[in-house]
């Protein structure tokens, strides 16, 4: 079987499941370049370990590459019955990272770059909310509710709660828009990458450095903050509109509130800059800080893994 054929039925498929298009064009993406390097379908997992070993993409793309290909060797096996090699194929190594965000600070920064009401409006939208920036592009005048905005989304249609500054701030620009979309600009709907720009423009102008200067970041930072704030994951998944808990989840690690305060109570330099501190006054004494506190943490370290190992 030609791999271009079981593509074609595959994406198909898809289609059929009414997935958007986004997520189509994210399979393509990820399957054509497997369609060029193996014309013949493969149906063992060696041409497909070859495969991989010749990427030379990132980390991050060579797993959305081994995800793309398990969904689509899974649809072969149970429409056509064809041999799943991805069975024998373990997971590409995938390094730990960490997604950019913004702290307080930027965010403060970001929202004082806007000139406009149109462009504060949707940096404060995207802040207040984490939609998506296609979510924003396509949210009309009658969906901003009381308490809520509806959005169409990758998951279908969901209600996201907005703050009162952010409905003011919506109602005003619906108000100024001559067409059904909140959103405008001199040729009707504003576009994602009209979107893309605004954002990484201001960006750049409230000097955000990094990489991700775009709408995604300010995803990142609300779902980040949602946490830090002390909000829960089941509602956060709720309003960032994920199909699957486990996308959540990525934010959870971003949440450093508890870390940091570990390491502010049990960290050794607490110890040292203690003794230095009071060597000036009574050595013996400062010794027997620095010992009392490094005792200190040893036993409450000693207590957290009886609780977690009874």
């Amino acid at each position: 079987m030609r791999t271009e054929q079981a593509i074609r039925e595959f994406l198909a498929s898809r289609t059929a499941q009414n997935l958007s298009k986004e997520t189509i064009a994210w399979y393509k993406g990820r399957l054509y370049p497997f369609e060029r390097a193996c014309p013949m379908l493969p149906r063992r997992p060696e041409p497909i370990e070859m495969f991989f070993s010749t990427m030379t993409w990132s980390h991050e793309t060579q797993w959305d590459v081994y995800r793309a290909l398990k969904t689509f060797y899974k649809f072969l096996a149970a429409r056509r019955h064809v041999p799943n090699p991805m069975l024998e194929i373990k997971a590409p190594r995938r390094p730990k990272i960490v997604m950019p965000t913004l702290e307080a600070n930027e965010i403060i920064k970001l929202l004082h770059t806007a000139d406009n009401l149109q462009d504060r409006t949707i940096l404060t939208l995207m802040i207040d909310t984490g939609v998506r920036s296609g979510e924003v592009c396509s949210l009309l005048k009658h969906n901003i509710r009381q308490e809520t905005i509806i959005v169409q989304g990758k998951i279908g249609w969901r209600e996201v709660p907005i703050s009162e500054e952010t409905r003011e701030l919506l109602l005003q620009v619906a108000a100024t828009s001559p067409i059904d979309y909140v959103f405008h600009n001199s040729t009707g709907q504003i576009g994602r990458h009209s979107m893309y720009d605004l954002v990484r423009s201001y960006m750049k102008k409230a000097g955000i450095k990094g990489p991700k200067l775009g709408p995604h970041r300010l995803r990142h930072a609300f779902g980040k903050n949602f946490l830090v704030q002390g909000g829960d994951l089941r509602s956060l998944q709720e309003i960032m509109g994920h199909a699957d808990i486990e996308t959540t989840q990525k934010y959870a690690s971003l949440n450093l509130n508890d870390i940091v305060k570990k390491h502010r109570q049990f960290s050794p330099l607490r110890a040292v800059r203690a003794a230095e501190l009071a060597e000036l006054l009574n050595p013996d004494e400062a010794i027997k800080e620095a010992e009392a506190i490094l005792l200190k943490g040893n036993n409450d370290k000693g207590d957290s893994q009886s609780i977690q190992n009874p």
